[in-house]
């Protein structure tokens, strides 16, 4: 008992490293919760929350609050920024390696309601404009 207890736990011990060495990858469709400067990595890139922004505008005066993204595939870096800009809420369009993505904020066509204020949902474009069609 003593022996197979000792060879489990150094059979735990030797998997362990490997378990950590690999990255957690997050689903396409599905709410993840980010934070500022977090790396999230999905199977295609990286997604890094870079913070909100406020730019003025002399047609409404509220402004309009940006959330700014880095997305990074094998192509580099690029900014995305999502908006609901003067209300309607919408996924923002990027591309990826020649590939196109949605990012939504606020509200997913995954599910009814509201998300919270932390999560999105990254797509792949087609995936996205099928889980539209559906909830229509």
């Amino acid at each position: 008992m003593k022996a197979s207890l000792s060879a489990a736990l150094a059979a735990f011990v030797l998997l362990l490293p490997a378990c950590a060495a690999e990255p957690k990858l997050e689903p396409y469709g599905q709410p993840v919760r980010f934070a500022k400067n977090r790396v999230i990595e999905f199977r295609d890139f990286t997604v890094r929350y870079l913070g909100e922004r406020r730019v003025s505008s002399p047609v409404f005066k509220p402004g309009f609050l940006y959330y700014d993204f880095e997305v990074a595939g094998r192509g580099g870096p690029q900014t995305v920024s999502w908006s609901s800009g003067t209300g309607v809420i919408d996924a923002a369009s990027f591309k990826v390696d020649g590939r196109p993505y949605e990012l939504e904020l606020k509200a997913t066509v995954a599910r009814k309601g509201w998300m919270r204020d932390d999560e999105m949902v990254v797509w792949p474009e087609a995936d996205f404009q099928k889980a539209a069609r559906v909830r229509r």
